[in-house]
């Protein structure tokens, strides 16, 4: 599990890239920022980024977000 660094959660169109829609029982607003991702697969940039938000401390279970080529930081 990885955590977005401080530059992305700052930024906010890379903040906004990592922001997905949730049941509105987690968030009124109906979407959080899932800075929480895997890397799936081979250990470079290439390799697809699942962001998920869990929320099993709260009995919601875990939700995911996006699955797919790494968005955007400062690397890429």
């Amino acid at each position: 599990m990885r955590d977005e660094p401080k530059s992305v959660k700052s930024n906010s169109g890379w903040r906004r890239q990592r922001t997905f829609p949730v049941p509105e029982h987690l968030d009124p607003a109906r979407k959080v920022f899932m800075g929480a991702h895997v890397r799936v697969g081979g250990g470079n940039t290439i390799a697809p980024r699942l962001h998920y938000f869990d929320a099993a401390c709260a009995e919601h279970g875990i939700y995911a977000g996006y699955i797919g080529p790494h968005l955007t930081n400062t690397l890429t």
